[in-house]
């Protein structure tokens, strides 16, 4: 599995739209993104990620940043290239 899938899963769960993603991070967590950024991200178009957008994500969809770490490092070593 991919980061993109990842937090998409983890974003449909939530039942949330990017929309209310991008609104809930300005209102919530004063932080600013957008649906194209997270739609790059979930189509894994967009490899590098913003440490402080996956903190605020894993706070929004309530997850352990440990699981996204073993996620990252499971890919690297199966793949032997970024995810």
């Amino acid at each position: 599995m991919t980061i993109g899938r990842y937090l998409r899963t983890k974003r449909f769960f939530k039942e949330l739209t990017l929309q209310q993603v991008v609104d809930t991070v300005k209102t919530d967590y004063n932080f600013s993104t957008s649906t194209s950024v997270l739609s790059a991200i979930e189509t894994d178009k967009n490899k590098i990620l913003d440490g402080e957008l996956l903190f605020v994500l894993s706070d929004l969809y309530n997850f352990d940043l440990n699981e996204l770490r073993d996620l990252i490092l499971k890919n690297l070593k199966e793949n032997n290239n970024r995810v």
